[in-house]
């Protein structure tokens, strides 16, 4: 299993990035080139399940995921995403969000986990699922402006 992780700080409340954690934010970090439509977000609970239709122009796909776990502290929120039904060659995924207060600013964590259904996808899959979380940063500071 591969680990990718990125930081991300933004100007924004602690409690305004933990609130901001939503459908339009899911829509707001769609990768360029990939048309996501969400077809079932139930919110971040434990529990919770989403469902997106993934689309390219050379194929379209179902990914399913739910969110098995939620915790939250004083300065820190976290929540876990893992897939059930995932795009072609990937056969893992959990993906830990956190959130973290700093002074007046926000830590905001995306690490996932992830391997594909042999060696071959996992290291097909590693570069875009990097790309994926590294195009988040400009998204997440444009997003959570104070």
């Amino acid at each position: 299993m591969i680990r990718i992780s990125l930081k991300t700080l933004v100007n924004c409340s602690f409690e305004k990035v933990r609130d901001g954690f939503d459908r339009k934010l899911l829509e707001t970090l769609n990768p360029p080139g990939i048309s996501l439509k969400i077809e079932q977000f139930d919110g971040i609970h434990a529990g919770a399940e989403m469902r997106m239709r993934v689309e390219s122009m050379i194929s379209s796909t179902l990914w399913t995921g739910a969110i098995t776990q939620v915790c939250h502290k004083n300065k820190f929120w976290c929540f876990v995403d893992e897939g059930q039904t995932l795009p072609a060659g990937l056969k893992k995924w959990k993906h830990i969000h956190a959130v973290v207060r700093k002074n007046n600013q926000t830590l905001i964590y995306d690490r996932v986990y992830f391997s594909g259904k042999n060696c071959f996808f996992t290291s097909l899959w590693a570069p875009a699922i990097w790309f994926m979380l590294f195009i988040r940063k400009p998204r997440y500071r444009k997003y959570f402006t104070s």
